[in-house]
């Protein structure tokens, strides 16, 4: 999500270097942030053994989480691949994300430059930085792998085993357990290309606390280059919200170790920025303010957001996301699940759980509300999904009217089932049945949706999701006793409600 406001070895070591024998199963990459060249980090690779007499090497063009093009490609330059004898083999660069590689059977080593995607949050771009990675000599890395590393369209689901020469002292904050070699290098394993780039890295001199919510472990780790010693502060609010989303998900986390990743910056300009990508055991959440007195808002709407997508789309997803193409994907049609069902959850859960007051509520919703004006609201969801990286001047809107068609999907469960059962109980349902390693067929979603809860849903779907319906707020707002001003887009208390509204609002909100 972008909000602005995710082998067998032996080892012979010597003195700052390693020499691995390896079974030739898997990429072995070394990434040198220690001997940084004009602002490049050099990274080199042996491919795994094969008899290709060609090979197509990728570096993603976009990644999930993100609809629009991010073409990490152009940050890699210099790429040379070279024989056992050091002879240079042909290479040809076929567009910004690939290149082919010829005799690939006999290449030993490639290497390349890699430039940063982002050096400070201060420049006036609208582009998501969360996805990308900065390097700051001497100071901190905020690395996520698909803009360093790739793979070879021809080999595929091997695993990957990285050797990463840092600053001495520097730190691994990662989902990932990263094992130290020497003062200056660590390794770390994945078991294939998607669990690389899901786990994202924050290297620099630690500050880091670590939590115990239930059965899962939480890392969070905390850069500023000024603040230090800050992260306990931060894991404080972060061990409130997710004890709050641990109830709200029915009294269990649904992974077992979690890592926030955190970079602040100062700036001398009113409000902030807050960008963040989820993954499916970390979130990297980048912030730009004129003061840290922002933080607890900010980690309540973009941590907690970006936590709930361990939910959606991380364990309830469609084949389109399992089966990612990181160069040329097909995209989903239910990004009102991915997204605006995710959004929802991080609006509702604080009142649920009563850490926000009945009018701080009212008024989250009347934002929304104004936000959604913003956009067509004539366009059919499951095609604004399918079509997210034509349509980027939309897709904010998944998290505006996404939350709002969420809002109303919960109180319209709640109302056929006799206040029993709502949206958190339907994801739960959906989780059991597409957990990890299982996905939904993107055309049956809906029918399966019906099946387990009621027959009306259906019609809730083809109306408002599938077709291009008004969101019902009025309506259904009214059944648990609200007023809606159209109007002056204000919501109230209904002076009188009946005891039926009552207790379908009671069921709804806690309230």
């Amino acid at each position: 999500m972008n909000n602005f406001i995710k082998l067998l070895f032996v080892l012979v070591i010597f003195p700052n270097t390693i020499i691995a024998q390896s079974s030739g199963k898997n990429y072995e990459y070394t990434i040198d942030f220690l001997h940084m060249t004009d602002d490049e980090v050099t990274v080199s690779l042996t491919p795994p053994k094969n008899n290709f007499k060609q090979g197509k090497f990728i570096i993603p063009k976009l990644i999930p989480g993100f609809y629009q093009a991010m073409n990490f490609g152009q940050y890699i330059s210099q790429f040379v691949a070279t024989d056992k004898n050091g002879k240079e083999i042909q290479t040809e660069r076929l567009d910004t994300n690939s290149w082919m590689v010829h005799d690939l059977k006999n290449v030993n080593k490639i290497s390349y430059q890699v430039a940063d995607g982002w050096d400070s949050l201060e420049k006036d771009t609208h582009e998501a930085r969360s996805a990308g990675s900065m390097f700051i000599k001497d100071s901190v890395f905020v690395i996520n792998y698909n803009s360093l590393i790739g793979y070879f369209e021809e080999i595929k689901e091997i695993p990957y085993q990285l050797n990463i020469i840092k600053n001495k002292g520097f730190y691994a904050s990662s989902a990932l357990d990263y094992q130290k070699i020497n003062e200056i290098t660590d390794r770390v394993w994945a078991k294939d290309y998607r669990q690389l780039v899901d786990s994202p890295v924050l290297y620099c001199i630690p500050d880091t606390t670590w939590l115990k919510v239930g059965n899962t472990e939480v890392l969070v780790s905390f850069y500023n280059k000024k603040e230090r010693h800050y992260s306990k502060k931060i894991a404080d609010e972060i061990q409130n919200i997710l004890k709050n989303q641990q109830a709200y998900l029915g009294g269990k986390l649904p992974v077992d170790k979690y890592a926030f990743l955190i970079y602040y910056e100062a700036s001398r300009e009113e409000g902030y920025l807050g960008d963040g990508l989820e993954h499916s055991k970390s979130t990297v959440c980048l912030y730009r303010s004129g003061s840290m007195n922002f933080l607890s808002d900010a980690l309540r709407r973009v941590a907690s957001h970006e936590f709930f997508h361990i939910i959606t789309p991380l364990n309830i997803h469609s084949g389109e996301i399992q089966h990612y193409d990181f160069l040329n994907p097909t995209l989903s049609r239910h990004l009102w699940l991915y997204e605006g069902m995710t959004e929802y959850a991080t609006v509702h859960m604080p009142i649920k759980q009563k850490m926000i007051s009945l009018d701080d509520f009212e008024r989250s919703i009347e934002e929304k509300i104004r936000n959604m004006k913003e956009f067509d609201n004539t366009l059919s969801f499951t095609e604004l999904s399918k079509n997210a990286m034509e349509k980027q001047d939309q897709y904010m809107n998944f998290y505006q009217k996404g939350a709002l068609l969420g809002l109303c999907l919960d109180i319209r469960l709640r109302e056929l089932s006799g206040r029993k059962t709502g949206t958190q109980d339907l994801m739960l349902k959906l989780m059991q049945k597409y957990g990890e390693g299982k996905y939904f067929n993107d055309d049956e979603l809906f029918d399966e949706i019906t099946k387990m809860t009621f027959p009306e849903i259906r019609a809730f779907f083809r109306d408002f999701v599938e077709g291009s319906q008004p969101v019902p707020l009025k309506e259904y707002l009214a059944k648990v006793g609200f007023i809606y001003d159209e109007t002056q887009e204000k919501i109230s208390l209904s002076p009188h409600p009946d005891p039926k509204q009552l207790a379908l609002r009671r069921a709804w909100i806690n309230q």
